[in-house]
């Protein structure tokens, strides 16, 4: 994926040098990455199966806590296919490196194959990761085909989007982590995503989660 005129992205050549990214101004960082053989078969049939994990995992016991939140929701016949073992090591590497990235022991977990976010929107977090392991990849805008008036004034994405052209699509199985608050990068969930099913992991820092819990809590409670 070549650079887009007035961005800012961060290429990595290699997993172990996601944690760098937190020393880089870059708006974006994106590893480009080829699937695992096996991949299309295994996914073909998971995706017969509704998943939405959320959990918090251990960066030290990432692999225990993640085997654990998915047997939860993967059929045992899945958990028993030889590429499983394959896409939980894949996994639990990705989960070490944004670990190392974000500086916690702990972060917040999701792995689902039903996604919403239609509109283009820019997270309220300092760093989320976003892979697509199957199904259409995030959508994202490169700056200078974004309406940020449109944007910040809640209008729809036929008035944020300027140049449909210049829209940019995560492949299956890139690793991208999006910078949130006001430089942040357009995204979205693309068109064949909202329609269909896919799997997509996200990881945040751990924060994000107590914050989401909290609120949780205080919906339950009637306070907000």
């Amino acid at each position: 994926m070549a650079q887009i005129n007035q961005m800012s992205i961060f290429k990595i050549a290699a997993l172990s040098a996601l944690p760098q990214f937190r020393y880089q101004k870059d708006q974006i960082a994106i590893l480009e990455r080829e699937p695992i053989l096996g991949a299309n078969a295994f996914f073909e049939k998971l995706l017969r199966t509704q998943i939405q994990v959320k959990g918090l995992v251990s960066v030290r016991y990432r692999q225990k806590d993640i085997e654990n939140l998915l047997a939860e929701e993967i059929p045992e016949k899945m958990r028993f296919d030889p590429f499983y073992n394959l896409w939980i090591s894949d996994i639990t590497s990705v989960c070490e490196a944004f670990g190392e990235l974000v500086e916690s022991p702990t972060i917040a977990f999701s792995l689902s194959t039903e996604r919403e976010c239609r509109r283009y929107h820019k997270d309220n977090v300092p760093l989320r990761l976003l892979l697509t392991y199957s199904g259409a990849g995030t959508e994202w805008l490169p700056d200078y085909a974004a309406d940020q008036y449109a944007y910040e004034n809640g209008l729809p994405n036929e008035k944020i989007i300027k140049a449909p052209e210049a829209r940019q699509f995560m492949s299956n199985w890139d690793i991208a982590v999006f910078r949130g608050g006001p430089r942040g990068v357009l995204h979205r969930t693309p068109d064949p995503a909202l329609t269909g099913r896919s799997i997509l992991l996200r990881l945040d820092h751990e924060d994000f989660w107590t914050s989401v819990t909290k609120n949780m809590s205080l919906e339950r409670s009637g306070v907000i």
